[in-house]
């Protein structure tokens, strides 16, 4: 009886566990409504340097969103009830030679300037933001945003050296997002900053916009 005993307690703990770990899919992490797609346990395969080049340039299509998808594999994506982004990746080519490829391609509204490894291209209705990981290096983060997202979750600081607070005010259709999106950064410690492999930068307080949970890591510090 002892050992029958032991194997309902060996069974009822297994349930348990397996409960807690696919019971929480639809948790909400960080802010209210935002949640992360689970897209990679490690990082995907993707073609080589040429077919990249070829797939990119081959592509007829006017959207940024799908010239993006046609020549970079999906990493992954945070999603809000206040807008989208979808992180791509390459380690097949340099920041300088995506943002050419984009550029000759679909030509943007805006180009920042290159600065501390990040580039931002401006799309109507979308920011393309281009970052060198820190984490992994030959690693370029391909992060497509909708206005959106940059809106409503961006820290004005993440664009110092890059844009304009007058040309992000313009391009996020607000006559004054920079003063008052950084006064609710300051005061609620809670404004994404970019995302690295590892979850979405952090300004402020832990927890908020952390990437893939298969890749554990909570978010870094905000630039």
């Amino acid at each position: 009886m002892r050992g029958f005993g032991g194997v309902i307690i060996v069974v009822i703990i297994a349930v348990v566990l397996g409960m807690n770990m696919f019971g929480n899919n639809g948790d909400s992490r960080g802010i209210s409504g935002s949640y992360t797609e689970d897209t990679y346990e490690e990082l995907p395969e993707e073609p080589s340097r040429n077919e990249i080049i070829d797939n990119i340039n081959n592509t007829d299509t006017s959207s940024i969103e799908e010239l993006i998808r046609k020549g970079f594999p999906l990493l992954d994506t945070v999603k809000t009830d206040r807008g989208i982004s979808e992180i791509y990746m390459t380690q097949e080519l340099t920041l300088p030679k995506v943002t050419e490829l984009l550029k000759k391609n679909i030509p943007p509204e805006e180009v920042s300037e290159r600065n501390d490894g990040k580039q931002v291209l401006v799309y109507p209705e979308h920011f393309v933001i281009l970052q060198e990981s820190d984490a992994e290096p030959g690693l370029v983060l391909i992060e497509l945003s909708s206005d959106e997202f940059v809106r409503n979750h961006y820290s004005p600081s993440f664009f110092q050296g890059l844009l304009a607070y007058s040309l992000l005010n313009r391009m996020l259709d607000s006559d004054d997002w920079a003063r008052k999106r950084a006064s609710t950064c300051q005061s609620t410690g809670n404004c994404y900053g970019g995302y690295n492999k590892y979850g979405g930068y952090n300004s402020g307080k832990p927890g908020s916009f952390r990437g893939s949970s298969n890749r554990g890591g909570g978010p870094g510090a905000g630039k």
